[in-house]
Parts: C-alpha cells; sequence; structure tokens
C-alpha cells in the first residue's frame, strides 16, 4: 500500500516538473536562441586557421658522423686518446633543438616577419595578404602600437615570440616507424607551408654545421696528438682517426639532408583545418537549451521545497 503511494507521488511529481518545465517553454527558447545566435557569430568571428604538415625520415645512422667515429674509438681508447663520445640519435636531439628558445631565436626568427608570428588576425586570399591586429601592429607605418603592460613591450620579445611560436608548432614522432612530423599553424596556409619548409632546412644546416666543428676540432686535436708522439703504433691509429674525420667532412658538405630527409614535402593547404564552425553552433545551441532547462528544473525544486 505505501509502496503505491509512493509511485503515485513520483508520478505526480513528475507531471509537475514536466507541466513546469513546458509552462516556462518561452524563457527556454529564448535562452536557447540566444546561445544559438551567439555560437554562429562567435563561429564566423574566429579566422580560418591552416594547418602545413610536413613527414620527415631521420637519415640512416650509417651516414651520421658519430657513427664514422665508432669505427676506431676503440683503437683511439687503447692509444690514450680521447675522443668525444658518441652522442644521442641525432632525429632526437633534432627535435629538441626545433623546439628550443635558441634555435627559434638564432635558426627561425631572424628569417620571418615578427607580425606574422604574434599579429596575424586573419588572411585574404583574394589578394594574399595578411590582415593584422590594429591594436597591434599598424601595417601601413610597419609599427608596433600595442599598449605597454608588464612584463610585455610595445615590440614583443623573443622570449614571448618564443611562447607564440611554441603554440603553433606541433613535432612528434611515431615510435613504430621513427618517422618525424612537422606542422605550423597559421591564418595564412602560405606562410604555415614556408615556415616549415624553413625549420626543416634550418635543422638540417644547423645540425650540420655542429658536427662539421665537432670534425673540425677534433681534426686539430688529431694532429696535435701526432706532432706530440714518437710512437708508431699511435701515430697509425691516429692516421686512422684522422681519415676517418676528413670523411665526416666530405659527408657533411656533401648532404643537404643531413638530419631528416622529406617523405612528404609541406604543402599550402586549400582548405581549412579549424574551425569547426557547424561543431561550434551545436555544442553551443545545445549548451544553451540544457542551461534553460537547467534553471526551469531548479526554480521548480525551489518552489516544491519552500511550499
Amino acid at each position: 500500500m505505501n509502496y503505491q503511494m509512493n509511485e503515485n507521488e513520483e508520478q505526480t511529481n513528475l507531471k509537475d516538473l514536466l507541466e513546469s518545465v513546458l509552462q516556462r517553454k518561452l524563457f527556454i527558447i529564448i535562452i536557447t536562441s540566444l546561445f544559438a545566435l551567439s555560437s554562429v557569430s562567435f563561429a564566423l568571428w574566429l579566422p580560418n586557421i591552416y594547418i602545413s604538415k610536413s613527414t620527415l625520415a631521420p637519415s640512416s645512422s650509417d651516414d651520421s658522423l658519430s657513427s664514422k667515429l665508432g669505427g676506431v674509438s676503440a683503437l683511439a681508447g687503447m692509444a690514450g686518446i680521447a675522443l668525444p663520445s658518441e652522442g644521442q640519435n641525432k632525429s632526437v636531439e633534432a627535435v629538441e633543438r626545433i623546439e628550443s628558445y635558441d634555435f627559434f631565436v638564432n635558426e627561425f626568427l631572424p628569417f620571418i616577419k615578427l607580425e606574422d608570428l604574434i599579429a596575424a588576425k586573419n588572411w585574404d586570399p583574394a589578394s594574399n595578404k595578411i590582415i593584422y591586429d590594429k591594436k597591434l601592429f599598424n601595417d601601413k607605418e610597419n609599427k608596433w602600437v600595442r599598449k605597454e603592460e608588464f612584463p610585455r613591450t610595445s615590440i614583443p620579445s623573443n622570449q614571448e615570440a618564443h611562447e607564440f611560436y611554441r603554440e603553433i608548432l606541433q613535432v612528434s614522432e611515431d615510435k613504430k616507424t621513427s618517422f618525424i612530423s612537422i606542422s605550423i599553424e597559421h591564418v595564412s596556409p602560405h606562410i604555415a607551408q614556408r615556415w616549415v619548409e624553413l625549420i626543416i632546412f634550418k635543422i638540417n644546416s644547423h645540425m650540420k654545421e655542429l658536427d662539421k666543428e665537432l670534425a673540425q676540432n677534433s681534426i686539430n686535436f688529431l694532429e696535435e696528438s701526432y706532432k706530440k708522439t714518437n710512437l708508431s703504433e699511435i701515430k697509425d691509429v691516429i692516421s686512422s682517426l684522422l681519415a676517418n674525420q676528413l670523411q665526416t667532412l666530405m659527408l657533411a658538405e656533401s648532404s643537404e639532408d643531413y638530419v631528416f630527409k622529406p617523405i612528404s614535402s609541406p604543402l599550402a593547404p586549400e582548405e581549412k583545418s579549424k574551425p569547426n564552425r557547424l561543431l561550434i553552433c551545436i555544442f553551443g545551441t545545445l549548451f544553451g537549451f540544457m542551461l534553460a532547462v537547467f534553471f526551469a528544473v531548479s526554480s521548480y525544486v525551489t518552489r516544491t521545497i519552500r511550499s
């Protein structure tokens, strides 16, 4: 008997709740419509973002400079000659360098326009021109106009620029294939493509120069060691090491794809990658509807508790 009464009471309460929500249907429609219009406006306000991507294969370890040292490093140790130990995998080091502040400042930033990185607001496909945020950069006078708010200065610092760089850069490694993916997102597909190409070119040349310098320093060291020793066995080892170091210099000079070899070159995408305006409108409208229903239910619960 009590169970039947409780069930009837629950059905009555549910019916009252539904009636209360339906009585506020105008409120629900208005709130949902406002959120729908707001989400549409927001979706249309967002600029198109294009992503240019390149897939790279690490250069063969047989072609690396460090591998050339490995063949005679044991002999060098027996002869009492200390050579730099073989470093970590070149591609892993290269990935870390690409994301580093030093690489950004020395190898990337000098070859781009700072305003394209920080102040770009939109892109006009008809004229292929960047539209800049007027609150940040005046393109007619080629002048930064943003307000200074500590620690930000009118002209963005290198550290601030690096933060923007890290936001638009994506570097990832496929653990199964060891392939490296590098992508840049930007309002201009052409800038995104050029910047990916720039990063690939610069990391290859940068790593090449580092290894060339290491090889040259090794050559200088070995030549000095050769002059200081009178033992024929040690001289033979040094001669072998010198031959390998000279070979490394030749390899560095002749190899363009020193660390990474492109599997797929970066393109200027024709289609935007984001935002997904349809999803923004759908979720915005659904959120407005659920919020309006929540307030309607809350109002009913409040009246019920008070009564």
